[in-house]
């Protein structure tokens, strides 16, 4: 396949998961669970992050350097559909964090048009168990899988030739990693708090590693709202044949989440 074509779909697909959040992923948008408290807590959250990305892409056996800033990943998005919901009773918890994102491109170079059409869907699926829960400190440890499915379509055609298609292919892959986090809420004041987590997974069984880091301040709204502004990275080294996936996304993160 063409250089240039490589380059162009291997950016936006790198771009997709920048908007997720592997992300990607997360935990980072749900409060923990008091285990105090008593019967069940439902918890809802919405979040933005803003990504850089650094790594590598290979398609088909040709590796192309991955150098992409906020400004480039938006440009590209379509659409983009992101919430976590958890749900728990005591000390146990269950986090479905679940993302959709649609990007597309289309430009030209010399005498090449490009057109790419990508899409991802990223779910987070883990138990949580508590094991501190203090006035002011709550330490939790999580395990679960994360699902990465990604879509794209690429078709080139010769400039002012109509007709002319020059390549036009589709790939999709699908893959499940393990991973295993902590995640800790320290409140600072009646108003404020920070909140960090990290997890560790793949171990071989699809991704060689797929990891996560988060810190944050958050600020609570009232006793069923609250606010968090953050800083996360995913990290993600995936290899299936002639396909590859190593990159990092990093960038500045809010949401807010609600109890019911």
């Amino acid at each position: 396949m063409n250089s240039k074509a490589l380059a162009t779909i291997a950016i936006l697909l790198s771009a997709i998961p920048a908007n997720a959040g592997t992300t990607i992923p997360t935990l980072t948008s749900s409060q923990p669970v008091t285990a105090s408290e008593s019967g069940w807590q439902v918890r809802a959250a919405l979040y933005g992050w803003g990504t850089a990305l650094d790594g590598d892409v290979t398609l088909r056996g040709n590796n192309v350097p991955v150098d992409v800033g906020f400004d480039d990943v938006l440009d590209n998005l379509d659409y983009a559909v992101m919430g976590a919901v958890e749900i728990g009773n005591g000390k146990w918890s269950f986090l479905a964090d679940l993302f959709y994102a649609e990007l597309s491109s289309s430009n030209s170079k010399r005498n090449l048009d490009f057109e790419s059409q990508l899409g991802q869907f990223i779910g987070n699926f883990v138990i949580t168990y508590n094991v501190i829960d203090h006035s002011s400190t709550r330490f939790d440890v999580y395990a679960g899988a994360r699902v990465n499915s990604i879509d794209a379509n690429l078709d080139i055609t010769r400039s002012g030739i109509i007709g002319t298609r020059v390549f036009s292919g589709s790939d999709s892959k699908t893959w499940v990693d393990p991973i295993l986090g902590v995640r800790v809420q320290q409140e600072l004041s009646n108003s404020f708090f920070v909140r960090a987590l990290g997890d560790i997974g793949g171990f071989g069984v699809s991704s060689d590693l797929t990891w996560q880091a988060l810190a944050g301040l958050g600020y609570h709204i009232n006793d069923s709202g609250s606010v968090l502004f953050g800083y996360r990275g995913i990290g993600t080294d995936y290899e299936d044949g002639a396909f590859g996936y190593n990159v990092i996304s990093h960038g500045l993160l809010l949401g807010f989440e609600y109890k019911f």
